[in-house]
């Protein structure tokens, strides 16, 4: 993925990245500073600076802040599938953040109705199956006839099965 935003980047194109983080382990502020503490309060915070800035919702999009911590979520059992109507509504919402774009790239999410290529690297894994479109690995040992498998190098061939399948919004 890294691969393919930044050959993008460089060739002028604006990239969104929207990384699913369904643990709820990702840590964007540190014990102490203001920004913490604000969202330690309960608010909504936005770290607003001339060349970044992270928007902190208390209120999380893409649902299921029920299941966090639960077993079967914690031993990645679970299934998740939230409505349709619901996720649209927060991918609207997700963009808005992000502002004008040229692409946007999505890791995770599987539930979304988007294209996807799911990458393989070292490690096949059954049940990502279903929710391809196609595939990128650096392994021989499993292969779909009906959806195109790309090396993990062949980011000109990804980039042009993005270009002719991805979704506009």
């Amino acid at each position: 993925m890294s691969k393919i935003a930044k050959t993008l980047i460089e060739r002028g194109f604006k990239v969104a990245i929207a990384k699913h983080d369904p643990g709820d382990k990702a840590r964007f502020d540190r014990e102490g500073k203001d920004s913490f503490v604000f969202g330690s309060l309960g608010a909504d915070v936005a770290v607003v600076s001339p060349n970044r800035t992270t928007i902190l919702l208390q209120n999380g999009l893409f649902g299921g802040s029920e299941r966090i911590g639960s077993a079967s979520h914690d031993s990645k059992s679970e299934e998740f599938s939230p409505k349709f109507e619901e996720c649209d509504a927060d991918l609207k919402t997700l963009i808005a953040y992000f502002g004008e774009f040229d692409y946007l790239i999505v890791e995770g999410l599987k539930f979304i109705p988007l294209p996807r290529i799911t990458v393989f690297r070292d490690e096949f894994d059954e049940k990502y199956l279903p929710f391809s479109d196609a595939y990128a690995s650096n392994l021989d040992e499993f292969s779909d006839a009906n959806k195109p498998k790309f090396g993990l190098d062949e980011i000109e061939n990804i980039i042009k099965w993005i270009d002719n399948n991805a979704k506009k919004v």
